[in-house]
């Protein structure tokens, strides 16, 4: 369908049609695979096709028409399309409620499993969901890019999530970032990179250090400068592999004052310099 005022919605500053935007549908042929460093949460409706997904921290498998996978922030995603493949992505740039009243934190103390699903767990694409997205797709298609919209769209969204699949189902999907603190975990996934370091977090927070520290032990169980060393490192070797940027503007963009400090820390962590990463990846 024919939308009115282009011009005008394209010129607005809540025009989403930049690199990631909340709502994207994407389409793969065949034998298309590669790897994404995931910067948010997403949800991915597979709407055609089947693709072979995994992740880091848990065994994938062969996905298809009718799933909805869970993809957490922080992750390296790894897919290999099947056969031609449309799959819709919703990405979630903050905390997750699947209603005003009820966050990840209920549902995991409703369930509290101890038992750690070692796949990813999909839901299936209900005929509720069903219209809803094929909607969402076509007002993409026809130009619909509003990012007020996709936000509303996408708060409806969490709460038919909730409304039509089971606590069960829900605590197995949402996995991934479950814990006693979800709110604080996905503060800090959500977030860290921009801040940068436990002060400027804690401030944000509006608590001390102290306890920022405190708190970071008990729901990640290490040191807040551990971790953070860690997902950095993870970052720069997905940028230095998959990116064309010159290796001097990436260390520039993860703060190095100077390109043997980057060059140091890639050593440190790898094994190898910048160049011998992206050299390693390339052959």
């Amino acid at each position: 369908m024919k939308i009115y005022n282009v011009d005008e919605h394209k010129a607005c500053y809540c025009y989403d049609g930049g690199k990631e935007p909340l709502i994207e549908p994407k389409e793969f042929e065949s034998r298309a695979k590669g790897e994404i460093m995931l910067q948010t949460n997403e949800l991915v409706f597979i709407m055609k096709g089947s693709i072979d997904i995994t992740l880091r921290d848990y065994r994938g498998g062969r996905f298809n028409k009718g799933n909805i996978l869970f993809l957490p922030a922080g992750e390296i995603f790894n897919y290999e399309v099947f056969r031609k493949s449309k799959i819709l992505i919703v990405r979630l740039k903050d905390s997750i409620h699947l209603c005003h009243t009820y966050g990840m934190e209920q549902l995991y103390t409703r369930i509290n499993d101890t038992h750690k699903p070692e796949n990813l767990t999909p839901l299936e694409i209900n005929v509720r969901l069903q219209h809803f997205i094929a909607g969402l797709t076509e007002a993409w298609y026809d130009g619909l890019k509003c990012r007020k919209y996709f936000e509303a769209k996408i708060a409806e969204l969490l709460v038919m999530i909730r409304a039509y699949y089971s606590e069960k189902l829900l605590y197995q999907f949402f996995y991934p970032i479950l814990s006693p603190d979800t709110v604080f975990s996905e503060f800090v996934r959500l977030n860290w990179l921009k801040h940068g370091n436990v002060r400027k977090l804690s401030e944000a927070m509006n608590i001390t250090v102290q306890q920022f520290t405190k708190r970071f032990n008990s729901v990640f169980g290490q040191t807040p400068y551990k971790w953070m060393q860690q997902e950095k490192a993870r970052l720069i070797y997905m940028e230095v592999c998959q990116n064309k940027k010159p290796l001097k503007e990436i260390a520039w963009d993860y703060g190095f004052s100077a390109y043997t400090h980057f060059s140091r820390f890639c050593r440190e962590a790898y094994k190898m310099t910048p160049a011998e990463i992206r050299k390693s990846y390339c052959v």
